[in-house]
């Protein structure tokens, strides 16, 4: 994820954060920004069937939860996250189950699904969820206006932090990872593309409109999965990757990101091991879009202020790339530790620039990272400045978006790779740590228990 130059939030909620300001003794096993009960049931799988209309804002559809039990103990419900979702009915082996919704927070409402007593002893469930979205957090409706080419409206989500709670009721948390699936149907006129290693072509069905095939085969964080529909055209740019955008700016994408975008993923390789994730396209959105950059894995969406023409801010796709690692494949299990994210891909990401252009380079780059970092040191609350921010279930994550998880993370692997004899040997490391926790989610402690693991000499030495 990146942010774009003067658009980083300042949070308007930071005074709600860790008020004593106390430190933070034990990690936080319970993720405090999801009410969905993981420690009783995890998600197994998920597939939507929806169909977008663009005249109402709204997706309908329903929703297959396969649900597995988590613990011994036998649970008369399941509580999923769910925020301005209409639900219609909720059933599983075509018997209608009880549901009702209870307030959570601000940013996200717990949907309380009643187990019969036959459904209570079983190790898997499978609810079916009928629902209405498109008002939520999740989903940017743009007008044709508000488009490059102005010729057809543009739907796209955006699911980080704890947004998809508003596309589908779900177990919205970085914690448990999952499988998932989707059919989208939508008019004709519209291509819809979506973060999943394998598609299908779309059919056309009875009524004139297409059915668009979407299967993600590999498990993860509901906050990665995102979906785009539009005036959308591709064009290919490596032996794995295509870069999709309204036709108007196709030709344009296609020069800036040819061949560059390869050479990235196999310096990746190279460094951290096996790309698992099939596809990674490109996705250059509206000029509207106000990120720089969203690593929705296989579908990474960027902001069109990248074609320059001169490939100078692929740099950005060098840093999503690197969360093909870092992130998408070991995830931090809280957003309190989005370091884990963010600061080991600022890492990899610069690994890579220094293998492609050079330390010199890498090395403005960084001080320009740390320039941004002491801008936020000198006016965030201090918990903000923490590796380790403190949450409650008051405090949207989003509100805590700054500089820190980003450059004091990266300072802080920087710090890890100067106890070791070189750039190779943390190389080693960083690929073992991937082997190791790829398709799971992670606290500090299995970073630190790994690390003392590989270099047991470290345990206890006192830094100079």
């Amino acid at each position: 994820f990146v942010f774009l130059p003067l658009q980083r939030p300042v949070p308007p909620t930071w005074a709600r954060i860790n008020p004593r300001g106390g430190p933070y003794a034990m990690a936080q096993r319970k993720d405090p920004s999801s009410v969905a009960n993981v420690d009783v049931y995890v998600p197994k799988h998920f597939h939507v069937d929806i169909e977008i209309d663009f005249e109402t804002k709204s997706v309908r559809g329903t929703e297959k939860l396969i649900v597995k039990k988590n613990a011994k103990q036998e649970a008369s419900e399941v509580i999923l996250d769910c925020h301005a979702v209409d639900v219609k009915q909720i059933t599983s082996d075509g018997v209608p189950l009880e549901f009702h919704v209870r307030s959570f927070t601000e940013y996200g409402s717990a949907l309380h699904v009643r187990l019969s007593d036959s459904l209570r002893g079983r190790e898997e469930i499978t609810l079916e969820i009928a629902f209405t979205a498109g008002s939520g957090h999740a989903f940017d409706w743009l007008k044709k206006e508000q488009t490059a080419g102005k010729k057809l409206p543009y739907l796209y989500t955006q699911g980080q932090s704890v947004l998809n709670r508003s596309f589908f009721p779900c177990f919205d948390s970085p914690a448990v990872k999952c499988t998932w699936s989707a059919a989208v149907k939508i008019a004709s006129e519209f291509n819809v593309v979506m973060s999943a290693s394998d598609w299908t072509p779309p059919v056309k069905l009875s009524d004139g409109r297409l059915q668009y095939g979407f299967d993600m085969k590999i498990p993860v964080p509901v906050y990665l999965v995102a979906l785009a529909a539009g005036d959308i055209a591709s064009a290919r740019i490596g032996p794995r990757s295509h870069v999709w955008t309204e036709p108007c700016l196709l030709e344009k994408a296609r020069s800036e990101f040819d061949g560059v975008t390869e050479e990235y993923i196999k310096t990746g390789e190279r460094l951290f091991g096996p790309y698992v994730w099939r596809r990674y396209d490109l996705l250059v959105m509206p000029p509207s879009f106000p990120y720089g950059g969203m690593e929705n894995p296989c579908l990474t969406f960027v902001t069109p202020t990248l074609l320059v023409g001169d490939r100078s801010l692929t740099d950005v796709v060098m840093h999503e790339i690197s969360h093909s690692w870092f992130g998408n494949l070991v995830t931090n299990a809280s957003w309190s530790e989005f370091y884990l994210n963010e600061g080991f891909t600022m890492y990899a990401q610069r690994r890579i620039c220094t293998e492609l252009l050079g330390k010199a380079y890498t090395c403005l780059e960084a001080a320009t990272g740390r320039a941004l970092l002491n801008q936020d040191l000198g006016h965030l609350d201090p918990n903000l400045t923490r590796l380790r921010v403190i949450l409650t279930p008051d405090v949207d994550p989003d509100d805590t978006y700054c500089e820190t998880p980003y450059e004091k993370g990266f300072c802080f692997v920087s710090y890890l790779r100067s106890l070791v004899s070189s750039d190779e040997e943390f190389d080693a490391f960083l690929a073992a740590y991937v082997e190791k926790f790829q398709y799971r989610s992670v606290l500090s402690e299995d970073l630190f228990g790994f690390f003392f693991e590989r270099f047991p000499h470290l345990k206890g030495v006192e830094s100079k």
